[in-house]
């Protein structure tokens, strides 16, 4: 911008239309700035919002960062000293858990499946299909996940291949003997990775461990 343009926009007198033009720009920006941010914003401060949450887990390696937290008092360093740590009994208790709440004897976050969030956010898993609002705040854990196979299945060296454990599957099963996958939670990286290897499976009476009965259709 010149000398001569910012003397001419300085000296210059603001016209009704125009300040009315102005006026109307400045409302549109605070109505955009109101439907993006409904509560109102604010500068951050030095301390939590909170200073207590119930986290439930499960006892598994990747609730680590959860439990040394707790121990190292890094909560309390943060200020969050009445952070609780709490065992959950499976993952359908820590759904359930986590639909009541903190403040209705249950949990206010918790380690969990990928998955479960999202399949709670839609209804999926939860009581009447009723969508519980959820946010992911952190990855604990992206490793260290894997599917076992018995000892039985050894020798067909089963990998990212699964051709011979589908054709161990089927001798078996054409035997008359029953096979039982096991997974954690529909929808579950296990659930899923045994569908990508294309073993077919129903589901049979659940337990802790979500059995998958294998059937060759």
């Amino acid at each position: 911008m010149t000398d001569t343009t910012k003397s001419s926009l300085l000296t210059s007198p603001l016209s009704r239309r125009g300040l009315l033009k102005g006026a109307a720009g400045t409302a549109a920006l605070f109505a955009a700035s109101r439907a993006l941010l409904p509560g109102g914003a604010w500068a951050s401060t030095a301390t939590p919002e909170v200073t207590s949450a119930k986290l439930g887990f499960i006892a598994l390696t990747d609730a680590a960062p959860l439990i040394i937290a707790k121990e190292k008092g890094l909560f309390a360093k943060y200020g969050m000293p009445d952070v609780e740590v709490l065992k959950q009994a499976s993952w359908g208790a820590t759904r359930d858990n986590m639909v009541l709440g903190g403040e209705a004897n249950g949990i206010d976050g918790a380690h969990i499946l990928t998955p479960m969030p999202y399949l709670m956010h839609t209804g999926k898993v939860t009581q009447n299909n009723v969508p519980v609002p959820m946010a992911i705040l952190a990855r604990l854990n992206y490793d260290s996940q894997g599917i076992s196979a018995a000892q039985e299945y050894a020798s067909t060296g089963v990998g990212l291949d699964s051709s011979k454990l589908i054709a161990a599957f089927e001798a078996k099963k054409a035997a008359g003997k029953e096979i039982n996958c096991a997974m954690t939670f529909p929808g579950g990286t296990h659930d899923l990775w045994l569908r990508a290897a294309s073993i077919p499976t129903r589901m049979s009476t659940p337990s802790l461990s979500r059995r998958r009965r294998w059937s060759p259709t």
